[in-house]
């Protein structure tokens, strides 16, 4: 087991003023409930891209639901490490939901509703339009979830099935929820392409440890004891290191080879991390001493390289529905050496952010973004050792080969679901559209198959459900305590807090 002690970070390289981008800080309580309010992204290794939502009074479209939350979001890139600003945008979204998500390789995806854009700001700077959007994915279905792989080579679509009419009683068993895997490619053109995996339908939202090549697997041994396999979609299996713990492990891939697991000794709450490979070995351990909720992740996989986002608790009996701002502490993020478990960094945000995306990892893994006292903080990291070099390398040699299809390989390994029973009822996936740079657009495959287990750990997406008046956001504080945002129907979110999941058998 490593030291637990925490590593001394270095101050900011660099410090970017937010007041003069024309930055407003959100409200506390839109943060702590885990609206989607800014993010900090690394475009490339030398530029980051801003977005905020800006405080400005909107015209009423007459197409837009009486239950809207519509805002702007204003985007801004910024050349490290003066801050020059390099291009500006603004897009008006429809609620509070995660908005944004970082493809790699200096494209984005945004979402707009129910349809999803991408756009390379870089790319396109040298035409006079930065922020050109891309047509990439549209369903008539609402967006609960969207899941990327650490290297984005997967992307797993969570939709749900749109609101019965009133009075009307839902099917026994039925289905709700349906997967999309998509394996995302690079064309020829630089476009981000789409390549449907096919489609599932399950009871209830969930996380699935996965990327384009298979997914973890937990395996109980019984005495609080369990194993973990990684399996591909074509069928082969890797087993690998077991893990002791009073509680199911959570495991959460860092790359293609590597995966760290949330488990709990001697209680019930998630204080301890393993870090895993695809040898088959356990490579360190480690207790986490503070309480916390909402653990976020970021990723460089290139130097070997992983964030973790904690937001801390004055105790561990939080619930995830209370955002009462006496009852955190504030929010931890450690930047970590993944073969070895050592502690590069750690900083403070803040305001928190409990949706996360207010750090970022730079591609190469040599510096880290933070937003907080309202500025861009960059801190840079310490050059990987001839050790840690070759430690990326195995780990690279060891990455599972692509050889299948998600949706055939996780049906095969169908098993209840983490909150309720698995529904025998079979139901067919509907199409979801997805646009290719070829001029046809491909339909995902439908597939109908049995339950495969999920997990109900905070996703990437969440959203809020906190009011906004017509026009502008509300500035005024809420009369009572928000839930944890969602942008599923009430009863049907992602649970948020520690994390709590279970892996296909």
């Amino acid at each position: 087991m490593t030291s637990c002690g925490w590593a001394k970070g270095p101050e900011p390289a660099r410090s970017i003023a937010l007041e003069p981008l024309g930055f407003q800080t959100p409200l506390t309580q839109f943060m702590l409930a885990g609206s989607s309010m800014l993010t900090i992204d690394f475009v490339d290794n030398n530029h980051v891209l801003l977005t905020y939502s800006a405080k400005r009074l909107l015209k009423r479209l007459p197409e837009c639901p009486q239950g809207d939350q519509d805002r702007e979001v204003d985007a801004v890139m910024l050349e490290l490490p003066a801050g020059k600003v390099m291009a500006r945008a603004s897009w008006r979204t429809h609620d509070h939901g995660q908005y944004l998500w970082n493809l790699g390789q200096g494209r984005f995806m945004l979402r707009i509703r129910d349809t999803l854009s991408t756009f390379a700001p870089m790319a396109n700077l040298p035409k006079g339009d930065a922020f050109l959007q891309t047509p990439f994915i549209r369903t008539d279905r609402r967006i609960g979830a969207i899941l990327l792989s650490p290297e984005t080579d997967l992307m797993i679509l969570e939709t749900m099935d749109p609101p019965r009419p009133e009075g009307e009683e839902p099917k026994l068993q039925e289905k709700p929820v349906q997967i999309n895997f998509i394996r995302l490619l690079s064309s020829r053109s630089g476009e981000v392409e789409p390549k449907p995996g096919g489609a599932i339908r399950v009871a209830v939202p969930g996380r699935i440890p996965a990327n384009a090549a298979g997914f973890v697997a937990i395996l109980d041994q019984g005495q609080q004891h369990w194993a973990f396999n990684f399996q591909t979609y074509g069928g082969k299996v890797k087993e690998l290191a077991a893990f002791d713990s009073t509680c199911r492990p959570v495991p959460i891939l860092v790359s293609r080879s590597e995966f760290i697991a949330f488990g709990c000794h001697l209680s019930h709450t998630p204080q301890v991390v393993g870090a895993f490979n695809m040898r088959g070995e356990e490579m360190w351990e480690q207790n986490l001493t503070e309480s916390y909720v909402s653990p976020m992740f970021a990723y460089a996989p290139e130097s070997g390289r992983f964030a973790l986002s904690r937001v801390l608790t004055r105790s561990s009996l939080v619930d995830s529905d209370m955002v009462t701002p006496e009852l955190f502490e504030g929010q931890s993020i450690t930047v970590y050496q993944t073969d070895s478990g050592r502690q590069l960094l750690r900083v403070d945000a803040n305001p928190i952010a409990r949706a996360g995306q207010n750090f970022s990892l730079s591609p190469d893994g040599m510096k880290l973004a933070v937003i907080r006292e309202n500025a861009i903080e960059i801190f840079q990291l310490p050059a990987l050792t001839p050790k840690e070099r070759q430690a990326v390398q195995t780990a690279a040699a060891s990455a599972p080969q692509i050889d299948g299809d998600p949706a055939l390989a996780l049906a095969s390994n169908g098993q209840e679901s983490s909150s309720s029973t698995a529904a025998s009822q079979k139901e067919t996936p509907q199409p979801v559209s997805v646009t290719t740079p070829e001029p046809n657009p491909a339909p995902v495959v439908n597939q109908t198959t049995p339950t495969p287990a999920s997990a109900s750990e905070p996703s990437s997406t969440d959203g809020s459900k906190a009011a906004a008046a017509t026009g502008q956001e509300n500035e005024s504080q809420p009369e009572q305590p928000r839930k944890p945002p969602t942008l599923y129907a009430p009863g049907e979110s992602h649970e948020s807090g520690t994390p709590k999941q279970t892996a296909p058998k």
